[in-house]
Protein backbone atom coordinates (compact mmCIF):
# COMPACT_ATOMS: atom_id res chain seq x y z
CA UNK A 1 0.00 0.00 0.00
CA UNK A 2 0.94 3.72 -0.31
CA UNK A 3 2.19 3.78 3.31
CA UNK A 4 4.57 1.33 2.71
CA UNK A 5 7.00 3.79 1.28
CA UNK A 6 7.74 5.39 4.70
CA UNK A 7 8.21 1.65 5.55
CA UNK A 8 11.98 1.12 5.56
CA UNK A 9 11.52 -2.22 7.11
CA UNK A 10 9.28 -3.27 4.20
CA UNK A 11 12.29 -4.54 1.68
CA UNK A 12 13.57 -6.64 4.38
CA UNK A 13 9.67 -8.37 5.09
CA UNK A 14 9.53 -8.89 1.68
CA UNK A 15 12.74 -10.84 1.71
CA UNK A 16 10.83 -13.02 4.84
CA UNK A 17 8.23 -13.53 3.07
CA UNK A 18 9.90 -14.79 -0.32
CA UNK A 19 12.03 -17.41 1.57
CA UNK A 20 9.02 -18.67 3.53
CA UNK A 21 6.82 -19.27 0.10
CA UNK A 22 6.60 -23.24 -0.36
CA UNK A 23 7.99 -23.01 -3.76
CA UNK A 24 10.88 -21.16 -2.45
CA UNK A 25 11.21 -23.75 0.62
CA UNK A 26 11.25 -26.50 -2.21
CA UNK A 27 13.01 -25.29 -4.67
CA UNK A 28 16.34 -23.66 -2.24
CA UNK A 29 16.51 -26.80 -0.07
CA UNK A 30 15.89 -30.00 -2.86
CA UNK A 31 15.47 -33.21 -1.20
CA UNK A 32 17.37 -36.30 -2.83
CA UNK A 33 18.47 -34.02 -6.00
CA UNK A 34 20.95 -31.09 -6.56
CA UNK A 35 19.48 -30.01 -10.23
CA UNK A 36 17.98 -26.87 -8.96
CA UNK A 37 20.30 -23.71 -8.33
CA UNK A 38 19.38 -20.08 -7.19
CA UNK A 39 20.61 -17.21 -8.95
CA UNK A 40 19.10 -13.63 -8.60
CA UNK A 41 17.13 -13.01 -11.65
CA UNK A 42 18.66 -10.05 -13.16
CA UNK A 43 22.22 -10.11 -12.05
CA UNK A 44 25.18 -10.83 -14.56
CA UNK A 45 25.49 -14.61 -14.08
CA UNK A 46 27.90 -16.43 -16.56
CA UNK A 47 25.54 -19.79 -17.47
CA UNK A 48 29.13 -21.87 -17.69
CA UNK A 49 29.77 -21.29 -14.07
CA UNK A 50 26.83 -23.99 -13.73
CA UNK A 51 29.45 -26.70 -14.83
CA UNK A 52 31.82 -25.83 -11.66
CA UNK A 53 31.82 -28.30 -8.87
CA UNK A 54 33.50 -29.02 -5.98
CA UNK A 55 34.35 -31.88 -3.90
CA UNK A 56 30.57 -32.10 -1.97
CA UNK A 57 29.02 -31.32 -5.43
CA UNK A 58 27.90 -28.16 -4.71
CA UNK A 59 27.99 -25.80 -7.09
CA UNK A 60 29.10 -21.51 -7.03
CA UNK A 61 27.54 -19.28 -9.51
CA UNK A 62 30.07 -16.74 -9.89
CA UNK A 63 28.91 -13.20 -11.00
CA UNK A 64 31.46 -11.71 -14.06
CA UNK A 65 31.66 -8.23 -15.07
CA UNK A 66 29.81 -8.25 -18.11
CA UNK A 67 29.02 -4.49 -19.33
CA UNK A 68 25.40 -5.46 -20.45
CA UNK A 69 24.04 -5.75 -16.75
CA UNK A 70 25.84 -2.54 -16.46
CA UNK A 71 23.43 -0.33 -17.47
CA UNK A 72 19.91 0.67 -15.64
CA UNK A 73 16.95 -1.14 -17.28
CA UNK A 74 13.79 -1.33 -16.60
CA UNK A 75 13.28 -4.15 -14.69
CA UNK A 76 16.46 -3.33 -12.30
CA UNK A 77 16.59 0.30 -11.96
CA UNK A 78 13.40 2.00 -12.30
CA UNK A 79 11.06 -0.45 -10.80
CA UNK A 80 13.08 -0.64 -8.12
CA UNK A 81 11.46 1.04 -5.15
CA UNK A 82 8.58 1.07 -3.13
CA UNK A 83 5.25 -0.11 -5.24
CA UNK A 84 7.34 -1.45 -7.65
CA UNK A 85 9.74 -4.15 -8.32
CA UNK A 86 11.40 -3.44 -4.72
CA UNK A 87 13.36 -6.91 -4.14
CA UNK A 88 15.56 -8.86 -7.10
CA UNK A 89 13.82 -11.52 -8.21
CA UNK A 90 15.43 -14.94 -7.58
CA UNK A 91 15.32 -17.22 -10.18
CA UNK A 92 15.83 -20.99 -10.13
CA UNK A 93 17.71 -22.93 -13.21
CA UNK A 94 17.49 -26.57 -13.48
CA UNK A 95 20.54 -27.75 -15.03
CA UNK A 96 19.51 -31.25 -16.27
CA UNK A 97 16.38 -30.24 -17.73
CA UNK A 98 16.69 -26.30 -18.58
CA UNK A 99 13.60 -25.40 -16.57
CA UNK A 100 13.64 -22.31 -14.87
CA UNK A 101 11.59 -20.69 -11.79
CA UNK A 102 11.45 -16.48 -11.35
CA UNK A 103 9.95 -15.60 -8.35
CA UNK A 104 9.19 -11.64 -8.32
CA UNK A 105 7.17 -9.19 -6.27
CA UNK A 106 4.92 -6.99 -7.78
CA UNK A 107 3.69 -3.91 -6.24
CA UNK A 108 0.49 -1.31 -6.67
CA UNK A 109 2.56 1.37 -8.83
CA UNK A 110 2.85 -1.49 -11.11
CA UNK A 111 -1.20 -1.59 -11.68
CA UNK A 112 -3.33 -0.01 -14.72
CA UNK A 113 -6.66 -0.51 -13.84
CA UNK A 114 -7.29 -0.56 -9.76
CA UNK A 115 -5.22 -3.33 -8.29
CA UNK A 116 -4.21 -5.20 -11.22
CA UNK A 117 -0.92 -5.46 -12.68
CA UNK A 118 -0.80 -3.65 -15.99
CA UNK A 119 -0.41 -6.18 -19.31
CA UNK A 120 3.18 -4.29 -20.16
CA UNK A 121 4.41 -4.95 -17.12
CA UNK A 122 3.71 -8.33 -17.44
CA UNK A 123 5.18 -8.60 -21.26
CA UNK A 124 8.33 -6.83 -19.54
CA UNK A 125 8.43 -9.46 -17.13
CA UNK A 126 7.85 -12.40 -19.37
CA UNK A 127 10.60 -10.63 -22.24
CA UNK A 128 13.42 -10.97 -19.27
CA UNK A 129 12.94 -13.94 -17.67
CA UNK A 130 12.72 -15.45 -21.70
CA UNK A 131 16.10 -13.91 -22.27
CA UNK A 132 17.61 -14.86 -19.06
CA UNK A 133 15.99 -18.61 -19.57
CA UNK A 134 17.55 -18.48 -23.58
CA UNK A 135 20.88 -17.92 -22.03
CA UNK A 136 21.02 -20.32 -19.20
CA UNK A 137 19.73 -22.99 -21.68
CA UNK A 138 22.28 -25.41 -22.38
CA UNK A 139 21.66 -26.40 -25.75
CA UNK A 140 21.96 -22.31 -26.79
CA UNK A 141 24.92 -20.64 -28.22
CA UNK A 142 25.49 -17.83 -26.03
CA UNK A 143 25.56 -17.39 -21.66
CA UNK A 144 24.88 -13.37 -22.30
CA UNK A 145 21.19 -12.52 -21.72
CA UNK A 146 21.52 -9.08 -24.28
CA UNK A 147 22.44 -11.75 -27.04
CA UNK A 148 19.01 -12.98 -27.21
CA UNK A 149 15.84 -11.08 -28.90
CA UNK A 150 12.68 -12.44 -28.54
CA UNK A 151 11.24 -12.36 -32.13
CA UNK A 152 7.73 -13.33 -31.43
CA UNK A 153 5.99 -12.60 -28.12
CA UNK A 154 2.47 -14.74 -27.41
CA UNK A 155 0.90 -13.89 -24.01
CA UNK A 156 -2.60 -15.40 -23.34
CA UNK A 157 -3.72 -13.67 -20.06
CA UNK A 158 -5.90 -16.22 -18.18
CA UNK A 159 -6.82 -14.09 -15.04
CA UNK A 160 -6.70 -10.89 -13.91
CA UNK A 161 -3.25 -10.16 -11.93
CA UNK A 162 -3.05 -8.48 -9.03
CA UNK A 163 -0.63 -6.45 -7.21
CA UNK A 164 1.09 -6.30 -4.15
CA UNK A 165 1.81 -10.59 -4.36
CA UNK A 166 4.41 -12.56 -5.47
CA UNK A 167 4.37 -13.80 -8.85
CA UNK A 168 5.82 -17.45 -10.04
CA UNK A 169 7.12 -17.60 -13.88
CA UNK A 170 8.10 -21.57 -14.36
CA UNK A 171 9.76 -21.68 -17.99
CA UNK A 172 10.73 -24.32 -20.31
CA UNK A 173 11.75 -25.41 -23.59
CA UNK A 174 8.80 -25.80 -25.76
CA UNK A 175 9.70 -28.84 -28.42
CA UNK A 176 9.83 -26.85 -32.29
CA UNK A 177 12.05 -28.14 -35.66
CA UNK A 178 13.00 -24.24 -35.45
CA UNK A 179 14.84 -24.72 -32.21
CA UNK A 180 18.99 -25.08 -32.97
CA UNK A 181 21.63 -23.36 -31.71
CA UNK A 182 20.64 -19.47 -32.57
CA UNK A 183 16.90 -19.91 -32.24
CA UNK A 184 15.03 -21.50 -29.16
CA UNK A 185 11.28 -21.38 -28.44
CA UNK A 186 10.41 -21.39 -24.69
CA UNK A 187 6.80 -21.11 -22.84
CA UNK A 188 6.04 -19.92 -19.66
CA UNK A 189 3.37 -19.98 -17.05
CA UNK A 190 3.08 -17.04 -14.59
CA UNK A 191 0.97 -17.91 -11.15
CA UNK A 192 0.40 -16.85 -7.91
CA UNK A 193 1.79 -18.06 -4.61
CA UNK A 194 -1.59 -20.78 -4.16
CA UNK A 195 -0.39 -22.29 -8.23
CA UNK A 196 -3.08 -20.84 -9.98
CA UNK A 197 -2.72 -19.92 -13.44
CA UNK A 198 -2.51 -16.06 -14.32
CA UNK A 199 -1.05 -16.09 -17.58
CA UNK A 200 0.10 -18.39 -20.79
CA UNK A 201 3.05 -17.59 -22.81
CA UNK A 202 5.79 -18.47 -25.25
CA UNK A 203 8.00 -16.63 -27.17
CA UNK A 204 10.67 -17.25 -30.05
CA UNK A 205 13.98 -16.16 -29.29
CA UNK A 206 17.14 -15.58 -31.80
CA UNK A 207 20.80 -15.24 -30.78
CA UNK A 208 21.50 -11.74 -32.69
CA UNK A 209 25.50 -11.89 -30.97
CA UNK A 210 25.00 -8.34 -29.88
CA UNK A 211 25.80 -8.22 -26.46
CA UNK A 212 29.19 -10.55 -27.69
CA UNK A 213 29.81 -8.03 -30.52
CA UNK A 214 29.69 -5.22 -28.54
CA UNK A 215 31.90 -6.89 -25.83
CA UNK A 216 34.68 -7.65 -28.56
CA UNK A 217 34.13 -4.05 -29.68
CA UNK A 218 34.89 -2.82 -26.37
CA UNK A 219 37.94 -5.08 -26.09
CA UNK A 220 39.39 -3.67 -29.10
CA UNK A 221 38.75 0.01 -28.08
CA UNK A 222 40.61 -0.58 -24.88
CA UNK A 223 44.03 -2.52 -26.74
CA UNK A 224 43.69 0.58 -28.85
CA UNK A 225 43.80 3.12 -25.90
CA UNK A 226 46.84 0.76 -24.23
CA UNK A 227 49.02 0.72 -26.83
CA UNK A 228 48.46 4.21 -27.75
Amino acid sequence: MRNDENNKLLPLQLEYKLKNLPIYQKLAHPKNNHQWYKLLSWENLDRNILDNRNGDNDTRLKVTNQDEYHKPELTNHTLQKPGGILIKPVTFHNIETDEGVTIVHVGYRLCGYPFIVHGGIIATLLNETFKRNASLNQKTSSNLKDDFKVENLTINYKSPTFANQFLIVKTKTKESDRNDKKNILLESVIEDAKGKVLVKSTALLRNTGRATNRNKQQKVVVKRWWWW
